[in-house]
């Protein structure tokens, strides 16, 4: 039954998303400074965190959810957030400007992106995430970073430094939810003090969401690829569409990619080695379902023509409404 106090959880749950989307803001814009600080190669780090970090939001508020005992949230959100990114991330940015594709990008990351959503998906059919499943996910992430490792070897000095300074404007755009630049001070204790408020952020989310799920008598599974979905996902929305707007389209393709890759690896790799659990497999198809369609989609657009253009931006944006649909209907039926 929602009373005054239901609806107070949900001004909560907007603050935590603004918490949780600022912490990624305060790590963001310490990354690089720490990692120079500590002489790792810029190219590797650079990439990672950009892919990682992304990814932040998303892997807290699943575990975060997981060990508060709401593992459909949980999930839901693990698996959704990979659909939104696609759909807002890659799909929106395509829309306001036409994203051009390399070769590099389709061979190195498109196709493992592919594989991996593939493995996963194939993992979950049996209706469990296990733990040793878990760890295979985990591993799944040494090819990633090996790969980056490879790239960086191969690659003349001038495309390094390209890619580095790629890095550094991706993270600029991370967490500008309102495309202001915040200045603050580099340094491993602001970078400490980003992932603690992040995981502030994280927790009032999930605390709010669960509360909002019993009062008002929400699915779930609707709750988790919704409001946690795409609450969690708004770095990446907004680092996309102030990238679009200042001409850096493209780089919302290899973020959005690699975001991708780190969330499907880590939240559900993480998921099944901290708590193992079981679930109905015809709530989980759907999402399945629509996240190998998306992922299949995206690199289709990415072969024919060497873009992702305006129409194939519609597209991907379509399937994340058709996913909440497909929810939807299996809720109601």
């Amino acid at each position: 039954m929602a009373d005054a106090y239901s609806f107070a959880y949900i001004a909560l749950a907007a603050i935590g998303i603004i918490v949780l989307n600022q912490g990624a803001k305060f790590i963001t814009d310490n990354a690089l400074v720490v990692s120079k600080n500590f002489g790792i190669s810029r190219f590797v780090v650079g990439m990672l965190i950009v892919s990682t970090l992304a990814a932040m939001p998303e892997v807290l508020v699943s575990i975060i959810a997981l060990k508060e005992g709401a593992e459909q949230i949980a999930l839901g959100n693990g698996l959704a957030s990979s659909v939104v990114t696609i759909a807002f991330v890659i799909g929106l940015t395509a829309i306001i400007v036409p994203l051009k594709v390399t070769r590099e990008i389709i061979m190195r990351d498109a196709v493992f992106l592919m594989t991996v959503t593939i493995v996963a998906s194939v993992l979950l059919l049996d209706g469990q995430l296990a733990f040793l499943e878990g760890i295979a996910l985990m591993i799944l992430f040494v090819p990633y970073t090996m790969n980056l490792l490879l790239v960086e070897r191969s690659s003349n000095k001038k495309e390094v430094e390209e890619s580095i300074e790629d890095a550094k404007i991706q993270l600029q755009l991370m967490g500008n939810l309102f495309g202001k630049k915040i200045e603050i001070r580099a340094g491993p204790h602001w970078l400490l003090f980003g992932i603690l408020w992040t995981v502030m952020g994280a927790e009032f989310v999930v605390r709010s969401i669960m509360k909002m799920t019993n009062d008002f008598s929400l699915d779930p599974w609707l709750v988790g690829i919704t409001i946690a979905a795409l609450g969690t996902t708004l770095p990446d929305i907004a680092a996309s569409y102030h990238a679009a707007r200042r001409g850096f389209g493209d780089l919302a393709l290899g973020e959005g990619i690699g975001a991708n890759i780190v969330t499907v690896l880590l939240t559900l790799g993480l998921m099944g080695i901290i708590k193992p659990m079981s679930f109905d497999i015809s709530n989980i198809l759907p999402l399945i379902i629509v996240l190998n369609l998306s992922t299949m989609l995206v690199l289709v657009f990415m072969t024919r023509g060497m873009k992702i253009s305006q129409l194939g931006g519609v597209v991907l944006m379509s399937t994340y409404f058709g996913m909440v649909l497909s929810v939807v209907m299996l809720a109601i039926l």
